[in-house]
């Protein structure tokens, strides 16, 4: 019998397993600078190649991402009952536009209620990721 590891550990992902993650999910947030304020606000995406894809309404918040704005986007997993989970961050550039998705991009539907015409692209310049398994105390 294999002895269990109670000492729990933080991983490092590399670039390519952030990227399979972010494939896998469709909600996210993405968090941005606008004037001395930060937001962080749940979305869903999709990927395009490399890029990061989501809708919003023309006046919500989000729409603010109208001119290129520095960005963090975040993805993550956690199940409490085992104590790990996992996360990826990719910064980049974020650039919205009334001009509609790019052609054969196919979005999982948006849970915010509305009609949401403004496409943001985000292309990432930057990924990183962590994995986490909590330690946990041995049973008698």
């Amino acid at each position: 019998m294999r002895e269990m590891d109670y000492q729990g550990h933080l991983t490092s992902l590399a670039e390519d397993e952030c990227r399979q993650l972010l494939a896998e999910h469709c909600v996210g947030r993405v968090c941005w600078l606008d004037g001395d304020q930060l937001h962080v606000l749940p979305v869903t995406y999709a990927l395009e190649g490399e890029l990061i894809i989501f809708t919003t309404k023309p006046g919500g918040a989000l729409a603010r991402l109208s001119s290129p704005t520095s960005v963090c986007f975040e993805v993550d997993d956690v199940d409490e009952a085992t104590t790990s989970g996992w996360s990826v961050v990719v910064r980049g550039t974020a650039d919205g536009s009334l001009d509609g998705l790019p052609s054969g991009v196919r979005l999982p539907r948006a849970w915010a209620p509305g009609t949401h015409e403004f496409a943001v692209t985000i292309t990432p310049t930057e990924y990183s990721g962590r994995a986490v398994s909590g330690a946990q105390a041995e049973s008698r």
